[in-house]
């Protein structure tokens, strides 16, 4: 995973109105294309302050920021130590006392590594390619979801996924998205519009937003019974948009969602905590459950590495 790191990219800091934790990503980026696989806040710093160009400051306005870039590194730094605190040998850093941090040198165990793929899905900015990394988070979300709830039948119903561990039911995989919405209406047990359906363009084969569905038989073939959609997002920009796209009013248009009642999971793989260890935003969740890196950390063993990565 870490040959996924552009060190091209990674010479751009973050922004210093950027999110902390986006910073304790990059943190631990930087650390892991060092020399030694350390790094600490001054080397941090001397990286960022190249970054921004001093050149175009007066002395004054350089001064004052880099007195903002310290106070940051600060608050970066009890981000880090936080995730320490709460992943214990899940954390696949180590900080010390002179406040280096440092990749742990004996052999990665699955969660650590699982741990790093979830970093690199968090910054597709910095990396080189983003397939595999998207796609290795959609199975990750899927296997999440069958050991929360293994009564459940899951699936995933994105249109992409490149994973070569998925396996035969693993996916509803009809190429045309108005095919795969026959399948999932089946799946799901809700009838649906089937003159609206099959106005769909033969040559759409997206997923209409959906990543991943699930579904709980109650012992016979009636309708009604539980249904939970799901949407995996990377980007810490656009998740909270995204969730919109497995609403009922928006699945209304394809099938009689009042036949049943849905739940709805945002996946992300962002660190998404604050320092009082509460969502960062919570005025962003939007009718979901949201299932942040720590959720998905805390549920996870090592044969989730087994059973997803493909990079």
């Amino acid at each position: 995973m870490i040959d996924m790191i552009s060190t091209d990219k990674l010479v751009k800091a973050p922004d210093t109105n950027e999110s902390r934790n986006m910073w304790a990503d990059y943190c631990e980026l930087q650390c892991l294309v060092a020399d030694g696989k350390k790094i600490d806040q001054d080397q941090l710093s001397s990286i960022a302050i190249k970054s921004y160009d001093f050149s175009e400051y007066s002395a004054r306005r350089e001064k004052n920021k880099k007195e903002k870039l310290t106070t940051i590194l600060t608050d970066v730094y009890a981000r880090v130590k936080q995730r320490n605190q709460l992943l214990g040998d899940k954390y696949p850093f180590e900080i010390d006392a002179d406040e280096q941090l440092s990749l742990k040198t004996d052999d990665l165990s699955g969660i650590n590594r699982l741990y790093l793929l979830l970093l690199c899905a968090s910054n597709l900015g910095y990396m080189k390619a983003v397939n595999g990394l998207t796609s290795d988070f959609e199975v990750v979300s899927l296997l999440y979801m069958r050991k929360l709830f293994p009564s459940m039948n899951f699936k995933l119903f994105g249109s992409s996924n490149t994973n070569t561990c998925l396996r035969e039911g693993d996916v509803i995989n009809d190429a045309k998205l108005k095919d795969r919405i026959v399948s999932l209406s089946k799946f799901i047990s809700i009838n649906c519009h089937e003159d609206l359906v099959i106005s769909i363009r033969s040559d759409n084969k997206g997923d209409g937003g959906l990543d991943l569905v699930g579904v709980r038989p109650m012992g016979d073939e009636r309708k009604s019974i539980p249904v939970i959609f799901g949407q995996c997002a990377c980007s810490p920009e656009q998740w909270a948009d995204k969730q919109q796209s497995i609403s009922e009013n928006h699945w209304s248009k394809y099938l009689r969602t009042w036949e049943t009642s849905f739940q709805r999971y945002i996946f992300i793989p962002i660190w998404y905590m604050n320092s009082e260890k509460q969502f960062e935003d919570e005025l962003k969740i939007n009718g979901c459950v949201v299932v942040d890196r720590l959720r998905l950390l805390n549920m996870a063993d090592d044969d989730f590495i087994t059973k997803c990565i493909t990079i």
